[in-house]
C-alpha cells in the first residue's frame, strides 16, 4: 500500500466519523452524505474543494472528494460497504445493550425514545458505575455525539445529510436546513441561525426539550470523555472504576448540596488501579500519574474546588485530619502535578 493510498485511506475514515458524529476532524469542509445517487450532481454543484460527498455507487470510487459505498444505511441492521474497504453496520440505540458488537458499528438514537435511552444510560453510569458494554467497544461510533460531548458545536457547517426525498439536514435526525436546488450560502446561514447541540435531534425532539435535557446533566460531556477512557483502557484492570461514577473517593461530593464535583470532560480522572493505588488520567495527552489512596483523595479534592484553600478544608473534613495537615498535603500533590504540567485547580464546575 503505498503512502498516498494510506493518507486516502485516513482522511476517508476520519471524514466519515466527522459524518457520524458531527464534530470536526482533519477534514476542513463538509461532509455530505448521500441516501441517493440522483442528488449527486446537484450536491457536486454546491460543494467546494474541501468537502467531501460520500454517495451510493461502487464506480464513484474515491478521488479524495468522493467516496462510494455500496449496501443501504438508513434502518437498524443496515450494512455497507465504504470505499470497497470499510464495512460499517448500523443500530438502532435502543437495541444497543442488546446485540454483539462484531465490526465497525454505527449506534444511532433514531427515535425520542432512543435518545431517552441515551440519556437515562449515562444517569445510570453516573449513579452506579456501570456503563453500556456496547459502549466501551472501539468499534463503536455513537451518532451526534459532539451534541453531548460539552464541546462548542458552533455555527459551522460539519456535515450534511442529503435524505432520499431531497432534503439537506444536520444528520439523519437532525434540524431542516434546506432542499435540493438551495444555494451552498442559504445551507450556510440556515446552519448558523440553528446553531447548538439541539440542531442534530430536532427532528425526533423539540429543542426546547433536549436542551433541558442537557442543562439538567452538566455532567455529560464528562461521562462521554469517560467512555472514551474505557474504549482505550489497557491498565492492569480491564474495566476500572472511575471516580465521579458511582460515587467519588472523597464522600463529601457525593452530597451535591454541599459540593461541586468537577463536570468538565477535560478534567483528570481518577481510576482504580492495583493494590490499592490510583490512576491520575489527563484526558488530553492521555499521560498517567500513579497516586497512593491519600493523594488521589487530595487530587479530587484540588480538581473538584479549583482552590488549594477549599480542597485543604474538604480534605480535612474527609479525612478526619487537621487543616494544618490537610493544607501541607494538597499543597505538595499541587506543586508535584504543577511539576509535571497538570494544573490541578483549572477544571471546578458548577454543582452536578
Amino acid at each position: 500500500m503505498t503512502s498516498s493510498t494510506t493518507s486516502t485511506n485516513h482522511r476517508t475514515a476520519a471524514a466519515f466519523e466527522q459524518y457520524v458524529s458531527a464534530r470536526r476532524s482533519i477534514v476542513e469542509g463538509t461532509v455530505f452524505f448521500l441516501e441517493a445517487g440522483t442528488h449527486l450532481d446537484e450536491v457536486r454543484r454546491i460543494c467546494t474543494g474541501s468537502d467531501i460527498i460520500f454517495a451510493p455507487g461502487a464506480d464513484i470510487g474515491s478521488d479524495g472528494h468522493e467516496v462510494g459505498y455500496t449496501g443501504s444505511f438508513q434502518d437498524a441492521g443496515d450494512e455497507m460497504l465504504l470505499d470497497g474497504r470499510h464495512a460499517f453496520e448500523l443500530q438502532d440505540y435502543l437495541a444497543a445493550p442488546f446485540i454483539s458488537i462484531v465490526g465497525l458499528t454505527v449506534v444511532r438514537q433514531n427515535s425520542a425514545a432512543g435518545l431517552d435511552a441515551f440519556l437515562q444510560d449515562a444517569d445510570t453510569a453516573r449513579a452506579s458505575g456501570v456503563f453500556v458494554e456496547q459502549l466501551l467497544s472501539g468499534a463503536v461510533l455513537l451518532d451526534s455525539r459532539a451534541s453531548f460531548s460539552g464541546h462548542d458545536t458552533g455555527a459551522e457547517l460539519v456535515r450534511v445529510h442529503v435524505t432520499a426525498a431531497g432534503e439537506y439536514r444536520d444528520g439523519p435526525d437532525g434540524a431542516l436546513l434546506g432542499v435540493i436546488g438551495d444555494l451552498r450560502e442559504e445551507l450556510d446561514a440556515a446552519a448558523a441561525a440553528s446553531a447548538g447541540p439541539g440542531r442534530a435531534f430536532e427532528r425526533i425532539v423539540a429543542r426546547s426539550e433536549f436542551d433541558d435535557a442537557l442543562a439538567s446533566r452538566p455532567w455529560l460531556g464528562r461521562y462521554i470523555a469517560a467512555l472514551d477512557l474505557l474504549r482505550q483502557w489497557d491498565g492492569a484492570q480491564a474495566q476500572p472504576a472511575i471516580s465521579g461514577f458511582g460515587g467519588h473517593l472523597v464522600g463529601v461530593l457525593d452530597d451535591r448540596r454541599r459540593a461541586a464535583a468537577a463536570t468538565s470532560p477535560e478534567a483528570p480522572f481518577l481510576v482504580t488501579g492495583v493494590d490499592g493505588d490510583f490512576v491520575l488520567v489527563e484526558p488530553r495527552t492521555r499521560r498517567r500519574f500513579r497516586l497512593g489512596a491519600d493523594a488521589a483523595r487530595g487530587a479530587e479534592c484540588l480538581i473538584a474546588t479549583g482552590d488549594e484553600a477549599g480542597a485543604a478544608e474538604m480534605l480535612a473534613e474527609d479525612a478526619g485530619s487537621s487543616p494544618a495537615s490537610a493544607g501541607a498535603a494538597v499543597a505538595e500533590i499541587r506543586a508535584r502535578f504543577a511539576d509535571a504540567g497538570v494544573d490541578l485547580l483549572t477544571f471546578s464546575g458548577a454543582v452536578a
